[in-house]
């Protein structure tokens, strides 16, 4: 059987990348959630809320994810605690090997010298953490510049830019991937409320179900808005 060729690249000229961008983000500043996470740059932090919020619903990590905290204030406290514990807390989350692979990464950086790297490449290597786990929390926590692509953003990318793209084919979200880079704002600062900006528009406006193009602040430089509004 042939083997399907790598997608074209995704290249959207500079100007059309400017302007989702800046609506992108006028439109987060305006309308975004407050959610406990986002009021914290603190790696340990931001890296409990990136791995609960895995498969799990926002409202339902908003009830544990302060609990958990208050019980494991730091890193440290995490990797002195004993499994049995750390098992307890998570309990009703789901999707228990997120709660083995924080602890069993807490102990070995706090025995590293007790610091969560900030390159993603760096956190990549630790246990758990994947291309978007490492990529949130070094934009959310360290204010790289560095780009993550998720279930919502990935959806909120193949809609504006190329909808024959299918994420769960391996060439197309790597695709993707070199997509969210390229569109990445030239600041680390930036880039933290572009990224938070993609994830919230494809939780709140671009959704799974519905893509409300109505009422998306980046519809006119979108190919499914536009074809949505006949333009």
């Amino acid at each position: 059987m042939p083997r399907r060729r790598e997608p074209r690249e995704i290249a959207p000229s500079p100007a059309r990348r400017a302007a989702f961008g800046r609506r992108l983000r006028a439109w987060y500043r305006a309308h975004h959630r407050d959610l406990p996470w986002r009021r914290t740059r603190d790696p340990y932090a931001i890296l409990v809320s990136e791995l609960m919020l895995q498969q799990t619903q926002v409202a339902r990590v908003t009830e544990f994810y302060g609990r958990f905290l208050a019980r494991f204030p730091t890193l440290d406290a995490l990797a002195r605690a004993p499994r049995a514990r750390v098992m307890e807390a998570w309990e009703g989350l789901g999707y228990y090997a997120r709660a083995r692979h924080l602890h069993a990464l807490a102990k070995g950086v706090v025995r590293d010298g007790g610091a969560l790297p900030a390159d993603p490449a760096a956190l990549r290597a630790l246990p758990g953490v994947g291309a978007y786990t490492a990529g949130a929390v070094a934009s959310f926590a360290y204010e790289r510049r560095a780009a993550l692509v998720d279930t919502n953003v990935a959806r909120v990318l193949r809609r504006a830019f190329a909808p024959r793209l299918d994420p769960k084919r391996g060439a197309d979200a790597r695709a993707l991937w070199r997509l969210a880079e390229r569109l990445l704002p030239r600041t680390g600062r930036a880039t933290y409320v572009h990224n938070q900006a993609l994830m919230e528009l494809g939780a709140l406006v671009c959704t799974a179900r519905v893509a409300h193009c109505g009422r998306c602040p980046v519809r006119t430089v979108c190919i499914t808005g536009r074809a949505a509004s006949g333009s």
